[in-house]
Parts: structure tokens; C-alpha cells; sequence
């Protein structure tokens, strides 16, 4: 399992990205591999996600594709930064199977 971390600052309003979060969301229930999708909005004002992937292959074949190559348009990032960790053990091992 691969976690992926992405924050960003944007030009646009809190209420506009969180619409946008929102409008977007369906479109992430049909990539193949993608776990889960947590959407965020961090204290210092900027914005981002924690993707859950299966594999790195499904979180790399995700980041070659349409859907991604939209994100930095669609939110009007100015800046952006990514962490990609491999999961070495889950505290709770049943949740990760669901």
C-alpha cells in the first residue's frame, strides 16, 4: 500500500476549492487502485489530499492520466508539494482489507 500526500496553495477561496472538492469527488470513485481519498484543508490556509493506493503502479498510472493532469488547472495552484510513502504496517490490519 502507497500513501500519497499533496498540498497546495491556490487563488482561490476556501469556499470555491471546497465546491470544487466536492464536484470532483465521482470522478475518483472509478480509479482503479485508488483506496481512499481523504480531502483536506490545512491550518496555514492551503489545501491537499491523502490518497490511499493499492500499488505504486496504480498511483503512477493515476498521475500519467487525464484526471490528474487536470488538478493543478482546476484549483488554480500556485504551488504544490507531494510525498509519496510506502505503508510498512497498519495499527489496525482490518481496516486496511475493507
Amino acid at each position: 500500500m502507497v500513501i500519497h500526500i499533496v498540498r497546495f496553495r491556490s487563488t482561490l477561496s476556501d469556499e470555491r476549492i471546497a465546491e470544487l472538492f466536492q464536484v470532483r469527488a465521482s470522478e475518483y470513485l472509478a480509479v482503479p487502485g485508488l483506496l481512499q481519498k481523504y480531502y483536506l484543508r490545512f491550518r496555514t490556509g492551503e489545501h491537499g489530499g491523502v490518497y490511499v493506493w493499492d500499488s505504486a503502479g496504480s498511483m503512477e498510472r493515476f498521475m500519467a492520466g487525464r484526471l490528474a493532469s487536470t488538478i493543478c488547472d482546476v484549483y488554480r495552484v500556485e504551488e504544490s508539494v507531494r510525498d509519496v510513502a510506502d505503508v510498512l504496517f497498519a495499527l489496525y490490519p482490518e481496516a486496511v482489507s475493507a
